[in-house]
């Protein structure tokens, strides 16, 4: 068989990246009615299934997984062409996508965008918050916790960092804390330097900011990363044997945007010790 409608790749790849028919929909800018229908086209077309139904969600079969690989190659090409036409104009923005943790988003990212205005007044910044490492899905750049292994990814270091319990100053452990919620794997990773914690926590927050201001407002402990905790904030690290739980942050992007030169640029400012200080780490 020929594949002569080409844009139903794009349907593939959203429906892998995003696992219901909705969410593509939404992403596309259309309605379920057409994912479905393409989807089911090409499905036809092909003789096989695509995809599998889950619950509420879809999961990729073999076949839709190796069409998506092409469908996003294909993107990231797309983007990186885009962006070497644009830069040829000086009057032309470029928009750059970046997903990381929201804490990184908060901490570093902010507090620098006139820096980035300043050095690269192109480039158009979009921040997504992403938490766990699935892939770039439709970021340009991803920041992400520890090395990506296998994949299409070109990575740098971009620092090293510690989870240490912090509590307000002042504050007096009795085994109340804060959680984080069970969306994430390490939830209460806590309990494992804070021996005498209670099973459950007194709250349960979606996000490490979230985290940070409810220790300011309660004092209670919670896991933090230490490049969040300035002295500003009022809090320490706790008295705990072993308070140092040691990882990594990593900055990523598709292997057919080496050639990217604003986004090698953007890439450069966020690794550059120089970028208004670098990730400082708390009391720096």
């Amino acid at each position: 068989m020929r594949l002569d409608n080409w844009d139903d790749l794009k349907f593939v790849l959203a429906m892998t990246r995003h696992g219901t028919m909705s969410a593509a929909a939404r992403f596309l800018n259309t309605n379920v009615a057409t994912v479905s229908r393409r989807i089911d086209r090409l499905s036809h077309d092909l003789g096989i299934p695509l995809f599998e139904k889950r619950g509420q969600g879809f999961v990729a079969t073999a076949a839709a997984e190796r069409l998506a690989a092409i469908a996003e190659d294909l993107d990231q090409r797309l983007r990186a062409e885009v962006s070497a036409i644009l830069t040829d104009r000086t009057d032309a923005a470029v928009t750059i996508e970046v997903s990381a943790p929201p804490a990184f988003h908060k901490q570093f990212v902010l507090a620098r965008t006139a820096d980035l205005a300043k050095r690269l007044p192109q480039v158009r910044l979009t921040l997504t918050d992403k938490v766990f490492a699935q892939g770039l899905g439709e970021a340009d750049i991803q920041v992400r916790i520890g090395r990506p292994e296998g994949g299409r990814l070109k990575a740098r270091k971009l620092c090293d960092y510690s989870m240490r319990v912090y509590h307000r100053k002042g504050h007096k452990l009795d085994g109340d804390w804060i959680g984080l919620s069970h969306r994430y794997p390490d939830a209460d990773l806590l309990r494992s330097i804070y021996a005498d914690a209670r099973p459950e926590p007194r709250y349960r927050i979606e996000e490490m900011p979230m985290a940070l201001d409810m220790v300011m407002a309660t004092g209670l402990p919670a896991l933090l990363p230490d490049f969040m905790v300035q002295p500003r904030h009022g809090v320490v690290a706790a008295d705990l044997p072993e308070n140092d739980l040691r990882n990594e942050l990593w900055i990523t992007y598709h292997e057919t945007r080496h050639s990217d030169a604003t986004l090698r640029a953007v890439v450069d400012w966020f690794c550059s010790a120089g970028s208004a200080g670098g990730l400082r780490m708390a009391g720096e």
